[in-house]
């Protein structure tokens, strides 16, 4: 798949910003200071915001929602947490940059935007798991146990959020205890 050159640019400055931050970071502020943590998440978030649209086409079976699925992430707490995002405001922004996706219709523009999201946090998340062994090998548990913690808050439960509104739109049904019917 040839990338266009401006998604080419965009993703390589993604990826070197946030790997740059994440290898800076270390060495300035080490990776067992909370402040790292939160450093690092949002180097990974830069990076997935650019990375993430570039990739959404590839293997698009992944963004196929098992019905069991909504149920597990519902049993974790998604749901408490894309509430909590709607409290702070973050939905709203959300729904209003959705807006602006490309598609021939608002629902096919808004499952667009849910796989973009949902292939950026994976990739964030992906270098978090990467970043977390790596302190875990360089004697580092305390600073892999927040990075992961972080990661978790900010990538797999966004995930999570994106597989249960896919599910709920392309299943046609608007409340998880439906899905078992």
């Amino acid at each position: 798949m040839a990338l266009p050159h401006g998604q080419l640019g965009s993703s390589t400055m993604g990826l070197v910003a946030g790997l740059g931050l994440a290898v800076a970071g270390w060495f300035a502020i080490g990776p067992d200071h909370l402040v790292y943590a939160f450093v690092v998440q949002g180097a990974f978030l830069f990076m997935a915001l650019l990375i993430g649209p570039v990739l959404v086409d590839v293997a698009r079976q992944r963004y196929r929602v098992k019905p069991f699925e909504p149920r597990i992430y519902t049993l974790l707490g998604t749901e408490a947490f894309r509430r909590l995002l709607g409290v702070v405001g973050w939905n709203r922004i959300i729904m209003q940059m959705r807006r602006t996706e490309q598609g021939a219709s608002g629902k096919a523009r808004f499952l667009r935007g849910t796989e973009q999201s949902e292939t950026g946090h994976l990739l964030g998340f992906s270098a978090t798991a990467v970043l977390a062994i790596m302190a875990v090998a360089a004697s580092h548990p305390r600073g892999a146990a927040q990075i992961l913690l972080i990661g978790v808050i900010l990538h797999l439960y966004p995930v999570m959020i994106q597989r249960i509104t896919r599910f709920r739109i392309t299943s046609h049904r608007t409340n998880i205890k439906e899905s078992g019917r």
